[in-house]
């Protein structure tokens, strides 16, 4: 994939030819499934921006192009764009694979999705008996749609496997994560700063270095720090004043102008690190903690129950002026 293309979708985890840095989880899932031994539910939690949606991704590939033509490449951990099941999950036309998204223009994964993906589960397996339900962003499931997922989870068909991705500094709904086997994705500094040299160098992405020194002084996620880079790019975040509070106002202008949920992660890491620095300039901790709490409390109810995003951004806006 050219560079040109790699700005324009966003990094799409569903686009990435290559993976890094997943060698063991990659060994282990597949040890599990020549085995029988995968979970039918599967919940890998961890940092935004980590990779994990690609990593899943990848997996799915190595399973349904076994017998394809540009199968999938286990030495190299990477998908051939000419693979059949490459190309038709991208159109989101495989017969043995469903995605579940957050929309950029809602605030949650509606239960409609859920309805919908059941009625495909229960048509007729195409080809192979295998089918892959990858839920992304399961952090955006409300209280509705979890209900209707539960009958799913809780009487699995064997040759169905629920994959959901998991943002881990929003809290999940807890009968939906006991109901999962979770696995946590983990990476050290010198793990997340390797990969994202190596995506730069897949992608040819040239990157003036104290820019870059820049945007690592507030982030430490490869896939977040890629999605910065963009911003940067299109001008919506100034790194010449690279003030925390001006970058969390300016994705909220951003935001709200777009109608566009995309950068939501990003917005939330960025507020995280702004009450972590907090943290660490003052004596009145309870004071920054509970104001964070507050913060999260409100990004939690936007997203579970619809609140309007215009007064859940004045909100966050309170409580880190006043806070």
């Amino acid at each position: 994939m050219k560079k040109e293309e790699v700005f324009a979708t966003g990094f799409l985890p569903n686009k990435q030819e290559k993976l890094f840095s997943y060698d063991q989880y990659f060994e282990l899932f597949i040890k599990l499934y020549k085995n029988n031994l995968l979970p039918n539910n599967i919940l890998l939690s961890g940092q935004s921006g980590l990779g994990k949606s690609t990593f899943a991704y990848h997996f799915i590939n190595s399973i349904l192009s076994n017998k394809e033509d540009y199968s999938y490449d286990f030495m190299n951990f990477t998908i051939n764009p000419l693979n059949r099941s490459f190309r038709l999950i991208n159109k989101q036309y495989h017969p043995n694979f469903y995605l579940i998204e957050n929309f950029a223009d809602k605030q949650f994964i509606s239960i409609k999705q859920i309805k919908d993906m059941i009625n495909y589960l229960n048509k007729t397996s195409y080809e192979k008996k295998i089918k892959f339900i990858l839920i992304d962003n399961a952090e955006y499931l409300n209280l509705h749609s979890v209900n209707a997922l539960l009958k799913i989870i809780e009487e699995p068909n064997l040759n169905t496997f629920v994959i959901l991705i998991h943002n881990s500094s929003i809290k999940l709904v807890e009968t939906l994560k006991s109901r999962c086997i979770e696995f946590k994705i983990f990476f050290s500094n010198q793990e997340r700063q390797k990969i994202l040299e190596n995506l730069l160098i897949y992608y040819d992405l040239k990157i003036d270095i104290n820019l870059l020194e820049k945007i690592k002084s507030f982030y430490d996620s490869p896939g977040i720090i890629l999605n910065l880079v963009n911003l940067i790019k299109e001008a919506v975040i100034d790194l010449n004043n690279p003030n925390l509070i001006n970058i969390i106002f300016n994705l909220m202008e951003f935001i709200l102008k777009n109608k566009n949920n995309t950068n939501l992660n990003l917005l939330q890491n960025t507020i995280e690190f702004f009450f972590f620095q907090e943290l660490k300039k003052t004596n009145n901790k309870s004071k920054i903690s509970l104001n964070y709490s507050k913060v999260l409390e409100s990004l939690n109810s936007f997203k579970k129950y619809n609140i309007d995003m215009n007064n859940t951004f004045y909100e966050i806006k309170e409580n880190i002026v006043h806070g």
